[in-house]
């Protein structure tokens, strides 16, 4: 697995307009959000990305502005805000209008996936297809019979993968207990998929 990043900068305007603190300014005009990604695909779907022409969103309650840093998947479906003064993160449904707090801040987002994705690196199964000929393989598989080949035990690497998650939810709670205040937000979704096996 390759992982790789790049950083996203955004217009200083918007970034000054939303009242954020010096810290996360410092990070969204300098340093950059690092646009993570692994074998070329956004970790978790996540891509940060200027909004310009969208400004500063008001929620349909029109009770929080939030700065757009990005979407989920796509942003026909999901926008990624800050909110204006406090520097929460939140996840807007475009269709729908309904919002949730992902993260406290966007330095504890961008923790949570860069430890999310150490995780599904260096625990994923890379299934490589092998192929052999019709005498290769009746050879490895007279070998198996003979018991000179054996099957690889996936316990212990279960048990690792296990481990690593319960230490990543351990941490998210420590770090940032809203973004697992109850099992309908988003990092609670991504851990029970994780811990099933489906991601």
């Amino acid at each position: 697995m390759d992982i790789t990043s790049r950083c996203v900068r955004y217009d200083p305007m918007l970034v000054e307009k939303a009242n954020l603190a010096e810290e996360t300014q410092e990070l969204l005009l300098h340093s950059g959000l690092p646009q993570l990604t692994l074998d070329g695909e956004d970790v978790l779907g996540i891509r940060f990305n200027p909004l310009p022409d969208k400004g500063l969103m008001r929620t349909s309650d029109d009770l929080k502005t939030l700065f757009p840093i990005g979407y989920e998947w796509d942003e026909q479906t999901v926008i990624l805000g800050l909110e204006a003064g406090t520097g929460i993160l939140y996840r807007v449904d475009v269709q729908s209008g309904e919002y949730a707090v992902m993260n406290s801040s966007i330095h504890l987002f961008l923790a949570f996936l860069s430890r999310y994705t150490v995780i599904v690196e260096e625990h994923s199964k890379a299934y490589e297809p092998t192929v052999m000929t019709l005498e290769q393989a009746e050879a490895k598989l007279e070998a198996f019979r003979r018991g000179e080949i054996k099957p690889r035990s996936t316990q212990k690497e279960q048990s690792g993968k296990d481990e690593a998650v319960k230490q990543l939810r351990l941490f998210y709670t420590e770090k940032d207990p809203v973004s697992l205040l109850d099992e309908e937000t988003w990092w609670s979704v991504v851990l029970e998929q994780l811990e099933d096996e489906l991601l």
